[in-house]
Order: structure tokens, then sequence, then C-alpha cells
């Protein structure tokens, strides 16, 4: 059983053509037509599973959007997208690179909001000049197709397209360090959005959480305990196949910032709502009513992005600098405090998930910057 070109499972003695899966002695044939209603429906729901089993509904929506642009350049420049030349990825690579303002590789999506540059005026950054290129692997091998990605000319053109834009981040978020985290809660009353902000803060900090990871959160994930919360992480970026790990959140040393006092009066509020499953954190429209966030919808889950909005709009309020902070802030900010407080780097990365130390490192080196420069105290 595997995939033909249309991207169906199919059976058959095994023949490989270019243009299909390479296959153990099964070819590429689609018998749906051959086969019993029950195992019909079975074979439906197999290619569904594969192909949304593999893959995050975030990734494959953004692998869609990429390889749209891909095709449409494609077809400006009148070749194929798919299956395509390694040759064509190689030049879409150097496109993207390096736009032409008469070609550009990307171009606004019908419907999206007219702010900031054209999409294909200024060079990408190579780390998404990388995720284009999966996606248009994604997009071959759904499809059963040679993938043209691993082809040393692309893999050429890659290197070169990090060597020439250098691989450093165009914008590091502000890390919310305690002390700022201390600062955005302030003005927060005791509504429910109050109570929410306060409990994402606080929470979203203490536990180093991801954006989309703080919003998984369901009321029963979140266990009280005499020395905290527990709170049951189901899945991450980082686990991707669900083995879920419990984080311990700390009493905080002030009743203002304490985020287990935070989440256990947002969860009171919640249950006062009469809510007593389901999402930890709720949308809460501007008459303080919790509600879907769009009116065809039935969840009331807030979004990854809504955890930047909230970080912004506090900062804002309290006279910060909203475009210097993002959802990540909060993340970042744990980190740089955790050093800072002299945790051992074991610890730290228990507490975020990340399976690569020198990602932690780069944080720990911003933090120990000036701890004891080795420019100071030389003489001068």
């Amino acid at each position: 059983m595997s995939l033909n070109p249309g991207g169906r499972l199919g059976y058959g003695e095994g023949v490989k053509k270019r243009g299909t899966a390479p296959s153990s002695g099964i070819a590429v044939v689609d018998a749906r037509s051959g086969l019993p209603v029950a195992l019909r429906q079975r074979l439906e729901e197999a290619e569904r599973f594969l192909r949304e089993g593999s893959h995050a509904p975030g990734t494959r929506k953004k692998y869609a959007q990429d390889f749209a642009q891909f095709e449409a350049w494609c077809g400006r420049c009148g070749v194929s997208a798919l299956p395509a030349e390694a040759s064509v990825v190689a030049l879409y690579v150097h496109a993207l690179a390096a736009p032409d303002a008469a070609n550009p590789p990307r171009t606004r999506s019908p419907g999206a909001a007219l702010r900031g540059p054209e999409p294909g005026e200024r060079p990408l950054h190579p780390v998404s000049i990388t995720r284009i290129v999966a996606a248009i692997r994604y997009a071959h091998g759904t499809r059963g197709l040679d993938a043209p990605t691993s082809h040393p000319l692309v893999r050429t053109a890659l290197r070169a397209a990090r060597r020439t834009l250098g691989v450093a981040p165009l914008r590091r978020v502000h890390a919310a360090v305690a002390e700022v985290v201390r600062r955005l809660l302030l003005g927060l009353d005791d509504s429910l959005r109050g109570r929410r902000d306060r409990a994402l803060l606080t929470l979203g900090f203490a536990g180093a959480f991801r954006r989309a990871a703080l919003v998984s959160l369901d009321l029963d994930d979140v266990r009280s305990t005499p020395q905290g919360l527990e709170v049951r992480l189901r899945r991450d970026k980082t686990d991707v196949f669900g083995a879920g790990r419990t984080l311990p959140i700390a009493r905080g040393q002030s009743p203002e910032s304490c985020p287990v006092a935070a989440v256990l009066a947002w969860m009171a509020a919640l249950r006062g709502a009469g809510f007593e499953r389901g999402p930890l954190f709720r949308y809460i429209d501007r008459h303080g009513n919790v509600r879907p966030a769009r009116r065809e919808s039935r969840d009331d889950r807030l979004r990854a992005q809504s955890v930047a909005l909230v970080v912004q709009r506090r900062a804002r309020a309290v006279g910060l600098d909203p475009g210097r902070f993002a959802g990540h802030s909060l993340r970042a900010g744990f980190v740089t405090s955790a050093v800072r407080a002299g945790k051992a780097l074991p610890a730290i990365m228990g507490q975020t998930g990340h399976r690569s130390a020198d990602t932690v490192l780069s944080y720990v080196r911003e933090a120990d910057r000036w701890r004891d420069p080795a420019s100071a105290g030389l003489g001068l």
C-alpha cells in the first residue's frame, strides 16, 4: 500500500516509475473502484490519517501557503511547479534571496491586510527560505513525486543564501524578565479579563510556555498541590508524538505576581461563570463576556497569537514600547531570569523543554554579558 501520483493509496504488484514514490514490491495502482465498500471507507480514512497526522495543522497550512506562492511564480515564469526541476527550485531560492521587482517571488495574498512592504520586495531570511523549500518537498511527497529539493544544486543554493544573507535573527524580542512581568501586571483589576491576563502572564512566564502550548491547556490540566501547581502539558513543539510532561509551578514571593494565586483566582472565576471543563484561557469580548472569537465558531479558546496581543496591550498600558514585545517574550524572560538566579542549565531545560543546550546558552550569554566582561579590569 503506497501513495500514487494523485496522493492516494493503492495496491498491486510493484513497478517504479519516474514521478512515483519508491515502493517495496508494491505497485502504485489505484484499485479503489474494485474494493469493498467497507475497505474503501477505510482507505479514505487512511489517506486522511497519513495526510493530517504527519505534520501539525499550522505546519500544513503554512506549507500550503508557501507552495501556492511557488506555484504562482512558476506560472508567471512558464515552468512546471509539480513536478519541479531542481534547477527551478534553485532559481526560486535565488529569487527569494535577491528578489526581482519585475517578477517578485511572493505576492500579497488576496484579502490580506495592506500593511508593511510587499512580500516580494525584500530578501527573505534564510530560515524562511529553508521552510519554503521544505514546503516544496512536502507538496511533492504527498503526491508520490520525487522531491527535487535533495539535489546538490538546491542544497548549494540554500548554503549560498545563508552565507550571503546571514542567519542572525532579524528581530530579537525583548525578554520579559521578572521585573518586567511585575510591571505588566500593574493596573489589572479583578474583572474576568483582568484575572485572565494576570494568570496568562504569570503562568506563561513561570512555565516558560510557548504560545501554542499555553493556550492548549485545559482546566483539567492544572492540579493544585501544597507546593504550588502541577501543569500537565500534553503536547508541545518538541513533543510531536504527545508523550507529555508535567511542569511544577512554584508559588511567587509576592501575592500580586504569584502565578499560583493568579491561576487559582482565574479558575475560580471561570467556575463561577459556569465553566467547569474545557480551555483554561478563553476569549473575552469587549463587554467582558466569555464567547468564541468568531461568530461562526463554537470554540472560545484563545489562539496562540492572542498571547502576543495580551503582552503588547499590557506593555502599552504601562508605558513600554509594545513593538519590542511578543508572545515569546515571556519564555525568553523566564530563561534570562532563571540564569540570573543561578538555576542550573538542566533544570532550565527541563522547564522549557529545549532539546538543544545551544538555544538556551544564547540566553545565558545574553544574561551574563555584563556579569564579568573580559574587557573590564584590564588596566586601561
